[in-house]
């Protein structure tokens, strides 16, 4: 089973495409949360998922909890205390207009969570791989604490989406170098690590001068692999944003001892983007899919399956993606034509 471990929030946007916040007057409820969307993903490509967090004992946290077991992930380690749901507001972009994002988190259930509430010792029993975000320690100090004793005594596989969030991070102070601090030692057993190239430097300030991207992120990997010897994959995701609606698309995996080492995957051009948030988790999720397939995928397969279902949660409203493995299949061979399937 794979693990996650993070906060769920109600993600709260304009119904309409294109209304801002100040104009609307109807808007969508949906659960989010970068390691929900992530277990989310696995589920629906035919992985056993799930979730270890703390939801409100009301009736919001019952409205995430059913949503969570229609998707088909495991909900037993959740806990249920106090009254305080995390919640965001998005906004989604268009043309020239960027998309932002405004949380209301703090002092959430799960931001005052500590280790003591979860039975980690069965956790990990049942747990073949652990995953959680760069989100979560950002979140509060309890939450870094927590993971912090976690990652001492892990023994399994584990992942980090490094998601840097610059709005968060308030009890640090926004400090640089805490932040590094923190987050080094979180990274310091990980199996892969995963994030865009603003993640790596923004987080652990490792930077490339060239302008070719190949030889860009394959100096951000080899840094990466310099300080973190225990780490044998990194999977990078390529963004270029032409506008909100248009964005070139593609990633990298990054595969220590191998004598290619470095694997671009596919490029899509992603016209008419319906949402872009939780494409990084599906991205993810996509290269821990195919690490936990490697006697069957290539490393190509591998970085191509996780760069087409990112590509395809573009497609859809809503954080998480609800794909299957016949679909990211169907949307690889087709390189994304979107021909009909008779």
């Amino acid at each position: 089973m794979i693990t996650t471990f993070g906060e769920i929030m109600l993600r709260i946007s304009p119904k309409d495409v294109g209304e801002r916040i100040l104009q609307a007057t109807d808007f969508e409820i949906r659960p989010g949360g970068s390691e929900s969307n992530l277990a989310i993903a696995l589920a629906n490509l035919g992985i056993k998922s799930s979730v270890v967090t703390t939801l409100p004992d009301n009736p919001l946290g019952e409205k995430v909890l059913r949503q969570l077991s229609l998707e088909g992930v495991n909900t037993h380690f959740i806990k249920r205390s106090g009254n305080r749901m995390g919640m965001y507001w998005t906004e989604n972009g268009t043309g020239p207009r960027n998309s932002f994002v405004i949380y209301d988190r703090e002092h959430s259930t799960f931001s005052v969570a500590n280790y003591a509430d979860f039975d980690w010792e069965v956790i990990m029993e049942q747990t073949k791989w652990f995953h959680f975000s760069g989100i979560s320690p950002a979140v509060s100090v309890g939450i870094t604490q927590l993971l912090q004793k976690l990652v001492s005594i892990i023994s399994c596989p584990y992942s980090v989406d490094l998601n840097y969030r610059n709005k968060l991070w308030n009890w640090t102070n926004k400090d640089p170098v805490k932040i590094k601090e923190v987050m080094t030692g979180l990274c310091s057993k990980a199996t892969l690590l995963a994030g865009n190239e603003s993640d790596f430097q923004n987080i652990f300030g490792y930077t490339a001068s060239s302008n070719n991207e190949d030889q860009k992120y394959t100096s951000i990997a080899k840094q990466c692999f310099s300080n973190f010897t225990q780490l044998k994959f990194i999977a990078i995701s390529n963004r270029v944003a032409h506008s909100a609606n248009h964005n070139d698309w593609s990633g990298y995996l990054f595969v220590k001892g191998d004598k290619q080492f470095c694997y671009r995957g596919l490029t899509y051009k992603l016209g008419n983007i319906q949402d872009r948030v939780g494409t990084g988790d599906s991205f993810s999720a996509g290269i821990i899919y195919g690490l936990l397939h490697q006697h069957e995928m290539t490393w190509q397969q591998i970085i191509d399956f996780a760069v087409t279902l990112g590509a395809l949660n573009h497609t859809t409203k809503g954080d998480a993606s609800n794909f299957s493995k016949e679909e990211v299949v169907n949307a690889m061979k087709s390189k994304g034509s979107g021909r009909i399937l008779r």
